[in-house]
């Protein structure tokens, strides 16, 4: 009976926050084996309203395959979904990287671990079935690097001081995004594998 009732209290945050999941996403169902793919892509009138706005579009991909095989190793290490995540920002630049998402009791809240030199984010699935992500994981990883979420690896305000890492900032036109899922090919298209700028 107590687990009957625990899980219908479980059920009803959504109902009680509605929109938000407290509870982060599972990932199998959201990225499962076959892959899936979440994008958003903004509209210059969106952006006309926003103009403190730099993200245009914010795409992310991948599947469950190496989570699965990771969890019979739950005991020694972290079982983490690999996704990669593409944000194409106002001024034509673009970041794509690998995220890593640790799994801890069969949900997932942040992704990040992978990003070198960025913070993390929170994602979230809502019950409509988007995901949402949350530009809230700030703290630079490396000494004099910009505040903000940036999933490119190269390390670019470390590694080449002319050319800075494209930082999506950590303030309101920038912290929360709506993705809605896609057919695979809409993230995986040669020209989204493009080498960065």
């Amino acid at each position: 009976m107590a687990a009957v009732l625990a899980a219908v209290l479980a059920g009803a945050v959504d109902l009680l926050a509605p929109g938000v999941s407290a509870q982060g996403f599972v990932a199998e169902r959201s990225f499962p084996v076959a892959g899936a793919c979440y994008l958003r892509r903004y509209e210059a009138a969106h952006l006309a309203r926003h103009p403190g706005q730099v993200v245009t579009g914010l795409r992310i991909w991948g599947d469950a395959r190496s989570l699965v095989a990771l969890r019979r190793e739950a005991p020694r290490i972290d079982p983490e979904l690999t996704l990669t995540i593409r944000i194409d920002f106002a001024d034509g630049g673009r970041a794509q990287g690998a995220v890593g998402c640790p799994e801890r009791g069969g949900r997932i809240r942040r992704c990040g671990r992978n990003a070198d030199c960025a913070g993390d984010v929170a994602v979230d699935l809502m019950p409509d079935g988007r995901l949402r992500i949350v530009n809230d994981g700030t703290a630079p990883r490396e000494p004099g690097d910009a505040p903000g979420f940036n999933p490119d690896a190269v390390c670019r305000a470390v590694a080449d001081a002319a050319r800075p890492g494209r930082f999506v900032p950590p303030d309101a036109p920038n912290r929360v995004f709506l993705l809605d899922r896609q057919p695979l090919a809409a993230c995986t298209e040669a020209d989204h594998r493009k080498e960065l700028p």
